[in-house]
């Protein structure tokens, strides 16, 4: 996939809301019937401060085993400045994204849950979050949206909230 494409019909899932301040998003959600997920990241950056966005993967809701993604994924981000337009741009593949420049950001990485692998002794990484760094004065928030591996008329699971 070379663009920016999120197909229509995805479920939502909000990992962190509009929040203040240098936070880890400790919701995670879990991607075991899902085909696809995207991580769609907000940031408002007042200064020009190095952020950091890192998608971790667990084994449980909890967090139990949370370990970093360990392999490189398609990422878009992009950034306004000024009231400026704000535009993704393919990134090169990497675990994670960092930004340095004042503005509105947004990052966006497609995982795909098959390539998640497995923990050595607590079982599959079912699980996926996402920390956001480098923020002490700014706000951000993430989405999570997911491609349920077989489609349906209607959600008939809560197994995408912790």
């Amino acid at each position: 996939m070379n663009n920016a494409f999120i197909p229509e019909g995805l479920i939502p899932v909000p990992l962190a809301p509009p929040a203040l301040g240098d936070t880890a998003i400790t919701e995670w959600v879990n991607v075991s019937e899902a085909q696809m997920v995207w991580l769609d990241c907000y940031m408002t950056v007042a200064g020009a401060t190095i952020t950091q966005c890192v998608p971790a993967k667990a084994y449980n809701a909890a967090g139990t085993g949370t370990a970093v993604l360990g392999f490189n994924t398609p990422i878009w981000a992009g950034y306004a400045a000024a009231g400026a337009a704000l535009t993704l741009a393919r990134q090169t593949d990497a675990a994670n994204y960092s930004a340095s420049a004042a503005g509105v950001h947004r990052v966006i990485f497609m995982i795909e849950p098959a390539a998640l692998g497995k923990h050595a002794t607590l079982g599959q990484y079912n699980w996926l979050s996402i920390g956001m760094a480098g923020e002490a004065a700014d706000y951000q928030s993430c989405t999570c949206w997911v491609l349920p591996r077989y489609q349906s008329d209607e959600i008939v699971t809560t197994r995408w909230i912790a």
